[in-house]
Formats: C-alpha cells, structure tokens, sequence
C-alpha cells in the first residue's frame, strides 16, 4: 500500500487519539490546526484556520500548502527539509510567515510534526499555527518608543516628532497632532505629517474638532469610516473631510493639558480595543516628554496673542 493510499485510509476522520477523532480533538481550538499528506497536500484544517487564513475548507482540501506560504523557499525547506526527515531532534516549535488569501502575510507560532503509523512511518504532517503579529508588533513598538525616548542625542522636539510619527505608521494615519487645550480654544503645539505640514500655533475653536467630542467622554475615542458614524454632521468632517480618527486627552502632571490625536481622510479597518489601550500609551510618553519641557520652561505654549 503506497504512503498516500495509507493516509487516505487512516484519513483524519479515522485517525484516533483513544476513542476521539483527531478532528474532533483540534475542531474547537481556538488556534488554527491544518493537517497535510506527507507531500503537503492539505487534507483538513479546523474552523479556526478558515477564519484565520480566509479560506474555506473546500477551496484547500487536496491543495498543496504552499498556497499558504509567504516565502516560497520556506515551503520548500518544509517539504524538502523539516517534514520530509521527520527526525526526532528536529524542534517542531518555530516562527512561520504565512499569508491569508487576500495575499497579506502575517507571522505565526507554529508547532508541527509528523502523523506516524504504528510502524513509525510518516502519513501525514500536523501543524498548530498561533498568529503573533500583533503581539510581535506591540513589542517592536515599545522598543522604539523606549529607544527615542531615552536617547540623549535627539532633543525633545525631534523626539515627539519621532514618537508621533510612530503613532502614524501604527495607527495608518497620515496625520498626528498634539493639542493644547483652553477654555474653547484648539491650538496645534506639535504635528507630524506627509501631506501637508500644520504650523505650530494654528487654532481652531474646540467645537470644530472631533477632539471635542473625544473630551466630552472619559478616554479614547476612534472611528475609522466618519461618513457611516454620527461625525458625518460634525463641523470637523464639513471642513476637512477627516474619515479616520483616534484621539485621547493629554495630562501633564497630572492636569488636563490638550489632546493627542492621530487623523487620516481615508477610511481604514475598525479600531480595535488593543488600538484604544496603545494610544493611551503614546499619551504616557508624550506626556512624559511635555512635562520635563515645562519643568524646564522649554513648553512651547502659545501666548494668548495667538488664540
């Protein structure tokens, strides 16, 4: 009987772990499992996996898995390589790039190995995969914040200028602005942006900005389509057609000094709660850097001349 005709037999719907099925074993997980003949063919992937990759099970069952690869050559080292030796030191435990169907790539936490017979020979292969883009992110990005802000060759403008800057490419804005705020008046302190550059000092009555609406509530205020949201009537939308925005207010020992904001005129995909928890991060450190300006009379706030 060939490898393959073996497989099919003991198919993942047969192949038990005691009485339960191995489908039934991985179903339910809340990570992806994809389950592969031994030339990487797919066979059967869970619910999780369809989700996580935008496949459907049919459109991947007897499909090879380099579909699912980013890289080429890493889908070649695993058939050639990894799964075709399929020996006892190799560790199963590794980082993998792969992509979903729409062609975006993403990294991954993947343990894998061979599916045995009783006679030790290599059926199929098994891979429980655990998407960590987000998580790997988070952590380059506090890196970065750690690394400007601690440096002692960039001087406190280039530093929010830098911090800023992150918050767009984190965010997919095009705009962050950093807001003082008195009585009814919004006054741009510091900006950072591709498209146009916003002089320091430029003001705005507070009711003409999302920032108002941001204030008026407790925290973090997001919206990533304002034609579809109750910002479609709002002042700020008439004037600069801003589709995209997440805003928080800015404390500077500990009183309320302005906002900080990241903005776009383009829409983007729905904030999300860890979206809301990373911006009240970039508050902490910018506020950090505004209150050792002020400890040293450096705080650029507008005279009452500009308001």
């Amino acid at each position: 009987m060939t490898q393959r005709s073996q497989l099919e037999e003991a198919s993942p719907a047969s192949i038990s772990v005691g009485e339960i099925r191995i489908p039934d074993l991985f179903r339910d997980l809340p990570d992806a499992v994809i389950i592969a003949d031994s030339e990487q063919r797919i066979t059967w992937v869970n619910i999780a996996f369809e989700k996580l990759f935008g496949f459907s099970r049919e459109e991947l069952v007897g499909q090879s898995a380099e579909q699912i690869y980013e890289n080429p050559a890493d889908y070649e080292k695993q058939r050639l390589g990894n799964f075709k030796t399929a020996k006892p030191e190799i560790d199963h435990n590794y980082e993998m790039r792969y992509k979903r169907k729409n062609g975006s790539g993403f990294l991954t936490h993947t343990t894998g190995g061979p599916i045995r017979d009783k006679n030790g020979a290599v059926l199929g292969l098994f891979a429980i995969i655990k998407d960590i883009s987000k998580t790997r992110a988070v952590e380059d990005l506090l890196h970065n914040l750690y690394h400007i802000s601690s440096s002692q060759e960039m001087e406190h403008t280039a530093k929010i200028q830098a911090i800023l800057k992150l918050g767009c490419e984190h965010f997919q804005t095009e705009s962050g602005l950093i807001s003082w705020v008195r009585d009814d008046t919004y006054t741009i302190l510091y900006s950072y942006s591709d498209l146009v550059d916003v002089p320091r000092g430029t003001s705005f009555p507070l009711g003409d900005t999302y920032c108002s609406e941001m204030l008026r509530g407790d925290g973090p205020l997001a919206c990533h389509n304002a034609k579809n949201s109750p910002f479609a009537t709002h002042p700020c939308y008439d004037m600069f057609l801003l589709e995209t925005y997440i805003g928080i207010p800015l404390f500077v020992d500990g009183e309320l000094f302005g906002t900080l904001n990241f903005t776009s005129a383009d829409e983007r995909h729905p904030f999300e709660n860890g979206d809301k928890e990373m911006i009240k991060m970039f508050a902490a450190w910018i506020g950090q850097q505004l209150s050792f300006e002020k400890a040293t009379n450096q705080l650029p706030t507008p005279s009452p001349a500009q308001d």
